[in-house]
């Protein structure tokens, strides 16, 4: 091949076609809630907190700091914790669709708050269920001042150039959730191989869906203030079989537009 002037090199590179092309290891939901919606929850919550049952004998979260640390059921015979059963099961459909599933038996099996103050935590962890298909959830309903004013918001990140920093004693993922989906570590970045492991900064109103097998962890925070946050579970049936990734839904890359669902089921 020669390229004898700058025209032939312009032609060249006008006629090379190169795409960069991304396997994913996993896919995670984002929402974003209205106020309204995190407010209507909240209350309810709080009306009935006094009564309601602990359900830290089904959980690992070491959610015993305080006196009013706690981990309780969300009874489904409430109407709004009925109506955000069925929102939910609204978004895990939306999820299957995405990967090539359209028709699905979705049933939200479980659902907890989780009320924890200074020194709460929750260790590395997954989520079980009875089918062979799962998805969990996590909603952030209350974020103490101190986690909200640190950095790595949804914001932060669209901006762009964010990098938690760890040294020092930063505190810079104090009470922020952890996810993890394989093995690599720091020195496997280095020969190239994916992160594996991503910190998630709590945000009022922000819900994460994944797959149950997602292991997560909660770091402790310190200072005033509850973290509160709202979990499910979600036993699926598919009505097919999973579509493989050779399909043209899992196979194509994925662009900004494609990755975004607008609206929310009702």
């Amino acid at each position: 091949m020669t390229i004898e002037n700058q025209s032939d090199a312009m032609k060249l590179a006008n006629d090379i076609q190169m795409a960069m092309i991304t396997k994913p290891a996993l896919t995670m939901l984002e929402v974003f809630l209205p106020s309204y919606v995190t407010d209507e929850i909240n209350t309810h919550i709080d009306s009935v907190r006094d009564d309601a049952k602990s359900f830290s004998h089904e959980l690992v979260g070491q959610i015993k700091s305080n006196e009013k640390s706690a981990q309780l059921d969300m009874d489904f015979k409430h109407k709004p914790v009925l109506g955000l059963k069925k929102l939910l099961e609204g978004f895990a459909l939306s999820y299957l669709n995405y990967q090539g599933i359209v028709e699905a038996k979705i049933d939200c099996c479980s659902m907890w708050s989780v009320h924890s103050y200074e020194g709460d935590y929750n260790p590395l962890h997954d989520h079980g269920v009875r089918t062979d298909m799962g998805m969990s959830c996590i909603l952030y309903l209350k974020v103490p001042p101190q986690i909200e004013k640190l950095p790595g918001s949804a914001e932060d990140f669209v901006k762009g150039g964010l990098k938690l920093n760890l040294n020092g004693a930063s505190g810079s993922t104090d009470g922020f959730t952890f996810f993890s989906w394989g093995i690599n570590g720091s020195a496997d970045i280095k020969r190239l191989k994916p992160v594996q492991e991503s910190f998630v900064k709590p945000e009022v109103g922000k819900l994460l869906m994944f797959p149950n097998w997602l292991k997560h962890a909660v770091s402790p925070f310190y200072g005033e203030g509850e973290r509160r946050t709202l979990s499910a579970n979600f036993e699926i049936e598919p009505k097919q079989a999973p579509i493989l990734a050779d399909t043209k839904v899992l196979a194509q890359t994925p662009t900004k537009e494609s990755n975004e669902i607008t609206g929310a089921p009702v």
